[in-house]
Order: C-alpha cells, then structure tokens, then sequence
C-alpha cells in the first residue's frame, strides 16, 4: 500500500506544496471548531436559562457566546469554501500532469498494444478524473488528521462525564469500519469486471453521435439497431449498478440503525446521570451534541480509512499502466544510429509475424532484399499481408522469428526514434487531422514545423497547392467540420495533404501503402508517376492490389495467405503465367471492358 502513496506523493509534492500546508492548517483548525461550538452552545443555553430563571441580570455574558457562535459559523464556512476553490486549483493541475503521464505512455509503448483489448481495458480505468482519485487518498489523511483532533477533545470532554460514553462511541466504530473496507474492495473489483462490457456502451454511443459514421448508420438503416444494442447493453450494466448500490445502501441503513442504537445508548446513560448528578440542560444538550460528534469522527475516520485501501488499488491500476517498462524505449539511446544514406539496402529474412495472443502467423517465412535506392512494388489480394509487412518493416511489429536489417543492421539493433525519422509511410487510412492545413503538412516533420519554404515546397511537389491557394485562408485554412466550420476536402485532396507531409519529412526510405485506394486508376497512375519522380534517389517501396501501378517499379513482390510466391520484374511474372499473370490478367480485362 504504502509503495503506490509514496509514488503519488512524489507527484503530488512539487506541484503541490501550498495546497498540502494550507490543508493542514485547515484540518487543525477544523478539528477543533466542533468542541469549540459544543462548549459555546453549552456555555449560550445555561446563560440563557440562568436570565429566564433571574438567576443572573447581565445579558452581555449571553450576547457574548452568541457573537462567538456566530464568529465560529462564519470562519467554518469560509474555511470550506476557501477549501473548495484551493482543491479544485491543486486538482487541475495534478489532472493536467497526470494525463500527460498517460498520453506519454500511449505514445511509446510498443504499436501491438493498441491490438489487445486488455490494453484498452486498462487505459479506460484509470481515464478520467485522475486527479480526484490522486487527491483522495491524501485527503482522506487530512480527514483522519482533522477527525482525530476532534475525538480527542470530545473524548475527553465525555471521558470527565463518564467512561461508558468513551466506550460506546468507540464500539460503534467497529462495524462502520468493517463495511467500508470490504465495500470499497468490492467497488474496485466491480469497475475492474465491468469495464470491457462499460467500453462497449461508450463505443455504440459513439457511434450513434460522431460525424463520420452518420452517413454509413443512415445509409445501412443502422439508427435503431445500434440504438437497441446501446439499450440492452446500457441496461445490463447499469443493473449490475444498481445491484451494488442497492446492496450499499441496505447496509448503510443498517449502521445508521445500529449508529442510533449507540446514541440511544449514550442518552440513556446522559438520562441516568442526571438522576445522579447535578446537571444543567446547556450541559445536556452539550453532552448530547459531543456523542454525536464523536460518533461521526470514529465513523468518518473508519471511512477515511478504508477509503485510502479502495483509492491505493486505484494508484497500483494507475503507476503499473504509466510506469510498465519498455525495454526497446529505455534503452534507445545505446542502440545504432540508422546506416543513413542506406548503402546495401533492406534485407529480410525468413521473417514471420504473429499478433499476441494469436496462434495463426500472419507472415510465413518472408524474405526478400531491396538494394539502396531501389523501387520496389509489393502487391497482392486484400489480406494478404501487405500492410502487417509495412508495419514491420517500420518497426511497429516485432518479428515472431526471422530477422529484419538496414545495412546489415538488425531492426532491433537501431534506434526507434531513427526509424520513424528515415521511414516515411503513407497508410491507406492516412490520419485526417482537422486542424489546419499547414498542421497537416508539416506534423510529417515538427522539428522544422516553423520552416514555411519547406512546407510550401512539399505542397507544390505533392499537387497540393493548387487548391490549397484557393481555400479561403489558403495555409491557415481548418479543414473538416468537427472543430470548427472548415473546408471539407475531396478523397484525392486529403491524399495529396497526406504526400505532401510524407514529403515535409524527407525519408531516406518512402512507403506508399495503398493511399490512392479511393481515386480512379488513371488518377492513382498519375499519383505515382509523380511520386517516383520525388523519390528519386530514395529507396521506395509500392503497396498495392493493382497491378498498372507495379509496372513503375524495379521488382515486383508478390504476396498471398502472409507468404510471397513470387518475385520479379513485372515482364518476368508475366512469362511465369501465375499469380500475377492472374491478377494483371483479370485487371486488365476489367478496365479494358
């Protein structure tokens, strides 16, 4: 327990220092207002009664008290509020340091993660509110502090009434503490099951509300199946809720019945000594108000504390999400610079590929070599492969066995950071950011994300600038209409934003994976054309289903079930008269109808 409260000290105490002292100060304070305001009240009654009685003719005793119990409210509540404003401060900033912990990690951990449900499970417990769920446990400290303070002055204070009402409030501690212990596990391990089937509910409602997916929900009539789906899964989860809730509030009314049964106790007690003793009613109600007190500092102290065992399953959720150690990221910095220019070129060999928790190989025993400089075409039907290859080939995939190599150099030997600066790619599903154009142009390279002749540039060489030029505020232009009323681009438009970030990038090594899949053949060709003549000099590699475009490169791989069956140049295949004899055959013959 205590291991994961010193990791989130550690965090919490730069950032934090004022907000801990203050709240410190505050917690003394408020731990001794309650027996304050019960001898204030005690000491305003009997001078009150004493004035009725004649017992006594000055009122300034009376107004005196009462000034002071007016004094006490006011500085009570200006000590919450003030508390308030101070934790909600603390806590944006602990929000903002924590979500840049997690963003960090979502950005280095190895690319197979985002593969396994587990990962996002994990990631969807400890989003949200990180802040509250850090403070708490603290807080629930400064509550015990500040409940301690007053127990023991009220105890005390019953100590010199009588024992008995020391023991009983410490007797009714007892089960308040056991139900708030083992509740709070149950609590954690509840969210912990229910997440995946929680996740699922957040997804069909986003789907039932996101732009993007609002003309295929009309165009397929999916509204009401979605929104049926959404129902049965909302509801199944929020009974399981309810059940818990229900099962919480049951036992809380039977602490509070058994809470009663203690005071009825204590009164009876208080009832007896009067009988006994010499008592006045300002000491009675006093007496009454302290059992009271102390019964509500023992139960909030017994809360707190099982409230820091529910919170600290929360910070081991948290530290093992963001401190999970990637060996291949730490040690980054005493693996070899990428061999730039490539001299020898790319080699794999007997190369296979599986996804974790999968006992299928995607990619069986690859190897092939694309020499320096080289334009390779790798194509092949729809699953065959091509894309998971892409993925290896820049280090996003592990190898299963086999090896990859730059120069001779294993993947795994270079620096991650290497690789993504001299590998460009241009995935079918390139990212569409809706912010500007000239953040979607220079995100290919944000180490000269102010450099605007390269921008430019690479936006005149991809075709981008002619309508570019054209949008109402050509570079600083929004496009797309999630953020704000910007320009909606064509298919063919958003291709030649995404060439012309590759381009920003300068790669010694450029991938095109399918990123013209939605033009027309004869604009695809003419896309590549221009491609191969801004990859002049550079290593490139083609990723397609259509033949026409392979006839551009040097050698063409031919991919089927994870497994190339053949290699060559495209009038080489041609002669063999097998799969891509089949597939050029069967291609032509279409766009030639």
């Amino acid at each position: 327990m205590f291991l994961y409260f010193k990791k989130a000290l550690n965090i919490i105490w730069p950032i934090g220092k004022f907000w801990i002292l203050i709240t410190v100060l505050f917690s003394i304070v408020n731990g001794l207002i309650p027996v304050l305001s019960i001898w204030i009240t005690k000491e305003l009654i009997n001078s009150v009664l004493s004035l009725i009685e004649g017992e006594s003719s000055s009122k300034s005793y009376s107004f005196t008290f009462l000034l002071l119990q007016f004094s006490l409210i006011v500085i009570s509540s200006v000590l919450k509020n003030v508390q308030i404003y101070i934790d909600r401060k603390f806590q944006v900033k602990l929000d903002h340091v924590l979500q840049i912990k997690i963003f960090k990690k979502t950005t280095s951990v190895p690319f197979y993660y985002f593969d396994l449900p587990e990962f996002y499970n994990h990631l969807d417990r400890i989003s949200g509110s990180q802040g509250v769920r850090f403070i708490s446990p603290i807080n629930s400290i400064f509550k015990i502090l500040q409940e301690t303070i007053v127990l023991s002055s009220i105890m005390i204070y019953l100590w010199s009434i009588h024992w008995s009402l020391v023991l009983l409030s410490l007797l009714a501690a007892i089960p308040y503490f056991i139900f708030n212990y083992k509740f709070g596990n149950q609590m954690f391990m509840f969210h912990l099951n229910q997440t995946p089937l929680a996740r699922e509910v957040n997804y069909t409602s986003y789907l039932l509300q996101d732009r993007q997916n609002a003309k295929e929900i009309r165009l397929f009539n999916l509204g009401g199946h979605l929104i049926k789906h959404w129902s049965s899964k909302y509801l199944v989860n929020e009974n399981l809720n309810l059940k818990l809730m229900r099962k919480r509030q049951f036992l809380n009314v039977s602490l509070d019945a058994l809470t009663t049964l203690f005071y009825s106790s204590s009164a009876g007690i208080i009832i007896w000594l009067i009988t006994k003793t010499q008592v006045k009613i300002g000491d009675f109600v006093a007496i009454g108000q302290a059992v009271q007190a102390s019964q509500s500092a023992i139960n909030n102290i017994s809360e707190s504390l099982a409230s820091i065992t529910e919170e600290n399953l929360y910070l081991e959720d948290y530290f093992k999400f963001t401190e999970f150690n990637n060996i291949d990221n730490d040690q980054d910095y005493s693996k070899l610079n990428f061999p730039n220019p490539l001299k020898q070129g790319i080699q794999v060999k007997n190369f296979h590929f599986k996804y974790a928790n999968n006992d299928n190989y995607i990619l069986k025993d690859i190897s092939f070599t694309i020499s320096a400089g080289e334009k390779i075409a790798i194509v092949g039907e729809n699953g065959s492969g091509k894309t998971t290859l892409v993925k290896c080939l820049m280090g996003l995939y592990p190898a299963t066995k086999g090896t990859i190599s730059f120069d001779n150099h294993c993947i795994n030997d270079i620096k991650e950071t290497d690789l993504r600066k001299y590998i460009t790619v241009i995935f079918q599903d390139f990212m569409r950011y809706e912010f500007s154009v000239r953040d979607n142009i220079v995100f290919g390279d944000i180490t000269n994300i102010n450099n605007e002749d390269k921008m430019k540039e690479a936006s005149i060489n991809s075709g981008a600038s002619k309508f570019i030029e054209l949008l109402p505020k050509s570079y600083e232009t929004y496009l797309g209409r999630f953020l704000y009323d910007g320009e909606d681009l064509s298919g063919g438009q958003w291709q030649k934003i995404a060439l012309a970030r590759a381009l920003f990038k300068e790669g010694e090594i450029i991938i095109l994976d399918e990123p013209t899949a939605s033009l027309d053949p004869k604009a695809e060709i003419e896309v590549y054309k221009q491609f191969e003549l801004l990859s002049k000099n550079k290593t490139a590699i083609y990723i397609s289903h259509r033949m026409a475009a392979a006839k551009l490169a040097d050698k063409i791989i031919v991919m089927k079930d994870g497994s190339i069956i053949e290699q060559g140049t495209h009038d080489e295949l041609l002669k063999l008269e097998k799969e891509y004899f089949r597939m050029y055959k069967i291609q032509s013959e279409w766009f030639n109808k």
